[in-house]
């Protein structure tokens, strides 16, 4: 027992000495020290939280920097007051900076740890829980008043959707027009494509009731009617007989003649270049045909036409055959523009669907249905309802839960029989479902509201930020009593680096050990919502014999 006292009596006086040591070393400099305070941890909506900041041990060549803009989310920072310093004369002296903060919505908070640094060293403030309760509306004791009258106010200029349907379908008009106008016209065309003899006939027939002879204008007389006989060589023969001069015309004439392509008689071709060469005289040397024989030459044209369509030789096979394949590519082209018209009809029919689908639905509804959303499935397919641990918990869930691995603090592990984990998905897809089970060796009570703390510190250690939390009491339809944990955060996907913005619920019970039921789905995601709902709602606890 003296040796005992001896040796304890030593090491005594060593920690004694050691600390004598570090207290010296450290009274040397000056060593910086961080805090904060509130004037209270509990608020009504509304009011404001005086959250105070202080840097001790300060000297005048230290930076010292405080936390700016809104870093206290999920509380709302409504003003930070100018830097204070108390006792600035001393060798160090103190820095204090005051905010105000509150909330607009009832329900239990954790402010974050707040960075301070000084000289690029950082500092942390510890976490502030703070409780913000609904305000109580005394309609008994409080004196009701009338309801105060509206207030006109000048609209937003927005512009009306009948603008957009209307625009919409003055466009579907001018194209629908447009398109018959070119269809009209190509039809017009083609009534307007006779052959090219019964053309020559009809021009003469025209020329023949126009008052030219009439009123003595021969020169443009005799021109129409040398033009009518060039258009139709130069559509009947294919020669260019609008470019030829009169000589080269009849050249080309009696070369077709020496070839046997047109069985034309040599005083025809003669007779037809007389009429071209007193056409030429009247039109560049203003030499006027008398009337006699400008008839005459009427006659002798009409003959000629006639001389030349009976003269052109018959059609061959080979021929036949180039107009049959010219027919099938008529026929095919035909058929290309029937089939490029109704593509044509069916985008139109598209667009205007689409538009009616997203004027009444949204855009959204639309995205989906074509694109399709993985929410959405998981929602809409078959649900499966299953009993997971001991004590058995049924789940309701769009996939089968599969069981893992859990990992537990050591200091906890020491006391933990049995574990147990199952779960669908993943922390960084569209929906995360896990069930965790623990049992003790020693039947011992569960404290949830320990275990809601823990939540926000494990939302963290995962790589959450920006993490909003609120807490309720939670009921199974069963009748068995659990906390609830719910908000928001943000985590960083490992591939794009981009942020993902998730909600949360966590249920928490102690039923004979910690049960834990967790669902994270992507924020705005309204499927993911209904589906997260729709398990929390269907928990229930079973019996062994169930």
């Amino acid at each position: 027992m003296k040796r005992k006292q001896l040796t304890f009596s030593h090491n005594l006086i060593s920690k004694l000495a050691l600390f004598l040591m570090v207290f010296l070393v450290c009274g040397v400099g000056h060593a910086q020290e961080v805090s904060f305070s509130a004037d209270r941890d509990s608020i009504q909506i509304g009011e404001q939280i005086a959250y105070e900041i202080r840097v001790d041990e300060v000297s005048s060549e230290d930076v010292v920097v405080f936390p700016k803009d809104q870093t206290f989310v999920p509380l709302e920072m409504v003003e930070a007051y100018k830097i204070d310093t108390l006792n600035p004369q001393a060798k160090t002296f103190q820095l204090t900076k005051l905010y105000k903060l509150t909330a607009f919505d009832s329900g239990s908070y954790a402010v974050p740890p707040q960075l301070v640094k000084i000289n690029d060293k950082a500092f942390y403030t510890d976490t502030l829980k703070v409780s913000v309760k609904d305000v109580v509306l005394d309609t008994l004791n409080q004196k009701l008043y009338p309801i105060k009258p509206s207030l006109e106010a000048d609209k937003p200029f927005t512009v009306p959707s009948w603008f957009w349907w209307t625009l919409a379908i003055i466009a579907l008009l001018a194209g629908l027009a447009y398109f018959m106008f070119k269809l009209k016209k190509k039809r017009d065309e083609a009534k307007r494509r006779i052959p090219p003899f019964e053309q020559a006939m009809l021009s003469l027939k025209t020329l023949d009731k126009s008052s030219a002879l009439e009123n003595r204008d021969f020169k443009a007389y005799i021109t129409e009617l040398t033009y009518i006989t060039r258009r139709y060589l130069e559509e009947k023969l294919e020669i260019r007989a609008l470019e030829y001069t009169t000589s080269e015309l009849v050249s080309e004439l009696k070369f077709r003649k020496e070839k046997k392509e047109l069985s034309l008689k040599e005083e025809m071709i003669s007779d037809y270049e007389k009429i071209l060469k007193r056409a030429d005289l009247a039109k560049f040397a203003n030499r006027r045909p008398d009337l006699l024989t400008l008839k005459s030459d009427r006659k002798q044209i009409e003959k000629f036409l006639k001389n030349v369509q009976s003269a052109i030789p018959q059609i061959t096979e080979i021929e036949k055959q180039k107009d049959e394949a010219f027919q099938k590519a008529l026929a095919k082209k035909r058929k290309k523009q029937k089939w490029v018209v109704g593509i044509l009809l069916g985008v139109i029919l598209i667009v205007v669907t689409a538009t009616a689908v997203v004027a009444t639905k949204g855009y959204e509804y639309l995205r989906d249905s074509l694109v399709g959303n993985a929410s959405k499935e998981l929602l809409e397919g078959d649900w499966i309802t299953s009993d997971y641990g001991v004590p058995p918990i049924s789940l309701t869930t769009p996939e089968v839960l599969v069981r893992g691995e859990i990992e537990l603090p050591e200091s906890m592990s020491e006391n933990v029989t049995d574990k147990e984990t199952y779960s669908f998905g993943s922390l960084y897809q569209n929906l995360y479902v896990t069930l965790n089970q623990v049992r003790f060796k020693e039947t011992q009570e569960i404290d949830l509201n320990a275990v809601v703390d823990r939540i926000y510190k494990n939302l963290e250690e995962r790589g959450a930020y920006n993490i909003i939390t609120k807490s309720e009491d939670f009921e199974t339809l069963g009748g068995v009593p659990g906390k609830k944990v719910f908000g928001s955060f943000s985590i960083e996907n490992p591939i794009t680096k981009e942020d993902i913005k998730k909600e949360y619920q966590i249920l928490n019970f102690g039923k004979g050990g910690l049960q834990q039921i967790i669902i994270f789905h992507d924020q705005d995601d309204e499927y993911g919502e209904k589906i997260a709902n729709r398990i929390v709602n269907a928990v229930e606890f079973k019996t062994m014999q169930e």
